[in-house]
């Protein structure tokens, strides 16, 4: 059985290159998440906390940036609107820490 590395043959949910983005996009939210909240916990009522938050904000936003950057023409718009909806996860995440 030969197997095909770099054709990705079919319908975008059939590729692996889609699951993959799927759940990097969903790990780098959830991480941003983690560090933002144990920032909060571990340093209650300081400005710490918020400078943890914006600094894992960015580095969010960045490594998903990365990954649009990776991804190979034709982009797949199921890629695209995981890592779209991470961003604004991520967006929406960090901005009580801003204005709060």
């Amino acid at each position: 059985m030969s197997e095909a590395k770099n054709s990705e043959i079919g319908e975008p949910i059939d590729r692996p290159s889609i699951y993959r983005t799927l759940l990097i996009a969903f790990v780098i939210w959830s991480a941003h998440f983690a560090i933002s909240y144990a920032g909060v916990l571990v340093f209650p009522d300081a400005g710490i906390a918020r400078i943890i938050a914006i600094g894992a904000g960015l580095i969010a936003i960045a490594a998903l940036l990365g990954q649009v950057l990776r991804l190979r023409a034709p982009r797949s718009p199921l890629a695209l609107g995981s890592l779209g909806l991470a961003g604004a996860g991520v967006i929406f995440g960090t901005f009580p820490a801003i204005v709060g």
